[in-house]
């Protein structure tokens, strides 16, 4: 099984105020499948961008598309938030 760790570097503390949030990904550990279900999200979101540009995409559409986009980042903050309470569990 392939783990991950991210850590919180001296150039990333420096270079923020909020040092290591807590969205992100900075002292966990994942394995594959939660990487893929980040990759998953990352993935739609880029498409889901890429649609919003597009000059033929409505106004409706694009509101939509925003929507969705702001789904996406829910369910990722929420995912790792999960993450880090059972890491410190």
């Amino acid at each position: 099984m392939h783990v991950t760790t991210y850590s919180c570097d001296q150039q990333h503390r420096s270079t923020t105020n909020a040092g290591c949030r807590s969205s992100s990904l900075i002292g966990l550990e994942l394995d594959d499948t939660q990487e893929q279900m980040l990759l998953s999200i990352t993935r739609l979101h880029c498409r889901l961008g890429v649609e919003h540009g597009r000059a033929s995409t409505t106004v409706e559409r694009r509101r939509q598309i925003i929507e969705e986009i702001q789904s996406l980042k829910t369910m990722r903050d929420d995912l790792i938030a999960e993450w880090r309470n059972n890491s410190n569990s």
